[in-house]
């Protein structure tokens, strides 16, 4: 009766360990469900957990180009989200509910000409795209995921990026290559790509309150020291962006996390040590 009693108790505290195991989560995540009834809508607010997202680089003194004559000169962000499901015979995001972030700059107060669209030559490499900040406090095992596409003129390579401590920013994997939204259907680089970072192996991530990922523009690795346009990059010939055209669209937008497991409540220590106190009384008394 007394083994039978402390399996049952044991069983109990093995319950009360596995309900405070590990187990994996949605930390944050943007799906941009609410579309953008102000404009511009430069930091949406996440549709699950908690986070900050921000464009980068879209307000700036750069100037634009059209074939070579100067258009414009500087421009403020201008973002929005937007409703972008496959129409007819065109591309769109299959993901979820269709909306996508629009990173994009416009021509505004201080600002001169009209092509003025943020994405610029001119931006060092990593200096435009968008951030994505997420407390991970509690958890380990992060990983991203995230959906994306340029328009035919937009800049075509993005590298990953990620932060432990809200300032240093260390690249995570290749340059990626992008799908050019509203392409064809059913061309070879046309609609919108998926993309997954694991961050499990890296010191640093989990746990903590300043990480953050950025997914920003990159130099095209054929060109050098030159952004390449999606277009030419996905037809396997790149050539250099015009300097005036095209954006960023970014769908689904996930950071997820094994919870980190919690220490077994006081209770369940002191109905082991309980447990064995009794048994070795037992024995003695067996003895």
């Amino acid at each position: 009766m007394i083994q039978s009693k402390i399996s049952v108790a044991l069983a109990v505290v093995a319950a009360m360990g596995a309900a405070a195991s590990a187990h994996a989560v949605t930390i944050t995540e943007w799906n941009f469900g609410s579309l953008s009834t102000v404009s511009p809508d430069n930091t949406p607010a996440p549709t699950t957990g908690s986070g900050t997202a921000s464009s980068l680089g879209m307000t700036n003194n750069y100037t634009y180009t059209t074939g070579g004559t100067v258009t414009g000169t500087g421009s403020v962000t201008g973002d929005d989200i937007t409703n972008d499901s496959p129409s007819g015979t065109k591309n769109g995001s299959t993901l979820g509910n269709g909306d996508v972030w629009r990173i994009r700059g416009v021509a505004g107060t201080g600002t001169t000409g009209s092509t003025n669209n943020g994405w610029n030559n001119s931006a060092p490499q990593y200096s435009q795209g968008a951030e994505f900040d997420v407390n991970t406090t509690g958890f380990s095992n992060i990983g991203l995921s995230f959906n994306w596409a340029a328009t035919t003129q937009g800049i075509g390579n993005m590298q990953v990026q990620y932060t432990t401590d809200g300032s240093t920013w260390t690249n995570i994997g290749g340059v990626l290559s992008a799908y050019v939204d509203n392409g064809t259907t059913g061309t070879t680089g046309s609609g919108f790509q998926a993309d997954t970072v694991d961050f499990s192996g890296i010191a640093g991530v989990s746990n903590d309150a300043l990480f953050g990922v950025r997914l920003v523009s990159a130099y095209n690795p054929t060109l050098g020291s030159e952004y390449a346009s999606a277009t030419s990059v996905v037809s396997g010939t790149p050539v250099q962006y015009n300097n005036n055209s095209g954006n960023w669209r970014i769908a689904d937008v996930m950071l997820s996390g094994t919870a980190t497991p919690v220490p077994l409540p006081a209770a369940g220590f002191l109905l082991l040590s309980g447990l064995g106190g009794f048994g070795f009384a037992r024995k003695r008394k067996l003895a």
